[in-house]
This record gives C-alpha cells, structure tokens and sequence, in this order.
C-alpha cells in the first residue's frame, strides 16, 4: 500500500474507532456487536468506512432511534438472564434474576421499547454517526491534495 492509502486507511479507522466509543460512552451498545460492525476497507481504487451486520449488530435505525415497543423473541427472559450475567450484575439469587430479566423483558422493552425519545423528542436521535464520518471526511479533504500531489511525484520521478 502507498502513504496515500495508508493515510486514507489511517483517517477512516479513526473515524470508526470515534464511532465505537461513543456507542459505548452512550451505552447504546449492550453487546459490541453493533459497534464491531463498523468497518474499513481500502484498495488500490476504493477507501470504504461501512456497516455490516454479518456478527449480528442492531440495524443502523435502531442505533440511531432506538428500539420501538412490540413483539420480543420467545426467550427474551432467558437473553436478559444471560446479559445480567455478561454485565457482572449481582443478584441474591438465581430467583431474583429471573424477576429481574422478566420485568426487563416483558415491562419496560415490550412496552415501551428501549433508546426511543418520548413522543414530545420524536424525530430527535439517541446517537448521530453522521458528525464522525463528516469530520473524517473533511480531514481527508483538507489534506488530500498534498498527499495526492506527493504520491504521482513518487510515481514520476522513482
């Protein structure tokens, strides 16, 4: 790869790596699913920063707006148990996990979903990707031309 590339790849992680802790400075990303699913590709012709859902990240909708209310898979209990476990939270007894999971799983989420803003905020986001990838963008803009002048300078005179 040239310094080009390298610069273009360097800038783009940057941006993916802005994107991942603020999902996690947010606490939208329970599982790191979501934020492992922002991506960086670079080839000889194409420079990428995208979203892939292949290790089973929310929809970019859902980190976006929120999780709306409704149906929830048949063993949400049982997924919220898990969770608990995962995050290290302490519970009395096994018994006391279960209420626990079921009140998440059953009251609030199915109610009222999860991340979504209150009607009176509806259109508001809980998280904007768009702010990173614009600063990455003009980052690239304001320092391309003298990378791209330095890389056909290489290739003319070596």
């Amino acid at each position: 790869m040239s310094a080009l590339s390298d610069y273009i790849k360097k800038e783009l992680e940057r941006g993916r790596d802005e994107i991942k802790v603020a999902l996690s400075g947010q606490k939208i990303n329970a599982s790191g699913r979501s934020a492992d699913g922002f991506r960086v590709r670079v080839s000889d012709t194409r420079a990428q920063l995208y979203y892939s859902r292949d290790e089973g990240g929310a929809p970019l909708t859902t980190l976006e707006h929120g999780r709306p209310a409704g149906a929830v898979p048949r063993n949400f209990t049982e997924i919220i148990e898990q969770w608990s476990r995962d995050k290290g939270l302490r519970f009395t007894d096994e018994k006391e996990r279960r209420r626990f999971a079921g009140a998440v799983a059953y009251g609030k989420i199915k109610r009222f979903g999860y991340g979504r803003p209150s009607p009176a905020q509806y259109g508001s986001r809980t998280y904007n990707w768009t702010l990173p990838v614009q600063q990455v963008g003009d980052e690239l803009k304001k320092n391309l031309p003298g990378y791209t002048k330095n890389y056909i300078t290489d290739l003319i005179y070596k």
